[in-house]
């Protein structure tokens, strides 16, 4: 059920989590992802979870393999499935055979693609300055040092997890 003000709720407090770094960046990640779907009309693919991020993996790395694209995201191959075939009915990518191995899929940004993309990091640059609007310098340099590390420990634990499973 959506709210009124259209912002999600706030998770319930916890005093056992109230100093939690992770619970802070998951509420920022929400609030950002709230705002971006303000911003953006469509009710299409591009609302889906996950879509900015296959749509900005495609920009930098067009033509690239469907698999290579699963690898890129660190999203499950079916939801990228999902992702592509509802981005190549709406006209913002296509899927081509790779001209070396039939059997593999190049997945390329239609001119519809590229054009989101520029709207998309606009929208996301204007809420970036928003989101660090009083901080200074310094303190953004910190946090560009610290979240990263956050990152590579969630995404370390992850790769852990696929390597027991094969």
């Amino acid at each position: 059920m959506k709210r009124k003000t259209g912002m999600p709720a706030p998770p319930p407090p916890r005093k056992e989590l109230s100093d939690n770094p992770i619970k802070l960046c998951n509420e920022i990640g929400r609030l950002f992802r709230t705002r971006m779907r303000e911003t953006d009309s469509s009710d299409g693919v591009m609302s889906q979870p996950g879509a900015r991020l296959v749509l900005s993996v495609l920009a930098v790395y067009d033509g690239i393999h469907q698999l290579e694209l699963v690898r890129q995201t660190h999203l499950r191959p079916p939801s990228v499935s999902v992702i592509l075939k509802k981005m190549e009915d709406e006209g913002i990518v296509e899927r081509r055979s790779d001209s070396e191995d039939r059997r593999a899929v190049r997945v390329y940004l239609t001119e519809k693609g590229r054009c989101l993309d520029a709207q998309t990091i606009h929208k996301i640059q204007e809420l970036d300055a928003r989101a660090m609007k009083g901080l200074t310098e310094e303190e953004k340099a910190v946090l560009m040092a610290l979240l990263p590390k956050i990152r590579n420990n969630l995404l370390d634990d992850r790769q852990g997890e696929e390597e027991k499973l094969q």
